[in-house]
């Protein structure tokens, strides 16, 4: 099973569309948002998308009761957000997954290190990575829109992971 991982999409609806192109492509079977979607109007550019979406809230959504109304009015069952907190823990064939935006560095690092999870997404950084620290994976995609104070970023980025071999890839949207 493959899982696409996208972060920080920012309303960039053009590499929005390379995303899902890209999870296409790779034929991944569930998506994980790490949050900042942004504006409740990228919404309508998701309805097309089949997968089950997991997401959790950046610290950039100002309108969150507008995201859950375009969610019920475009009927996106396909999207969900944690009903109550900040992130999604899940559990697929086996491994223990936390997804949380990132906003907080003491937060990403205690969920890292805490030894509870076998795989932990975050965005909010802008800076796509994989590492893994001890037994968990720490997946950041880097961000959808590609903007960072980083000048060595130059491209929004995205991850997918394979269950069964437990690898992670990040996958470059192109020059912006």
């Amino acid at each position: 099973m493959k899982i696409g991982i996208c972060s920080d999409i920012h309303d960039n609806i053009p590499n929005l569309k390379k995303a899902k192109g890209i999870f296409e492509k790779q034929k991944i079977e569930e998506v994980f948002f790490c949050g900042d979607l942004v504006s409740p109007f990228t919404l309508s550019f998701l309805r097309d998308w089949s997968w089950s979406i997991k997401a959790v809230f950046g610290n950039n959504e100002g309108d969150k009761w507008g995201i859950k109304r375009r969610l019920e009015k475009y009927r996106l069952d396909q999207i969900q957000y944690p009903k109550k907190g900040i992130t999604w823990e899940l559990k697929r064939k086996g491994t223990k997954i936390v997804i949380y935006h990132g906003n907080s560095s003491p937060v990403t690092e205690a969920l890292v290190n805490c030894g509870k999870y076998d795989l932990v997404c975050s965005g909010h950084t802008h800076e796509p990575q994989v590492k893994r620290v001890d037994k968990t994976l720490w997946i950041n995609p880097g961000s959808v829109t590609g903007v960072s104070e980083n000048p060595k970023i130059k491209s929004g980025s995205v991850a997918v992971y394979n269950l069964e071999t437990e690898k992670a890839e990040i996958i470059y949207l192109g020059n912006r």
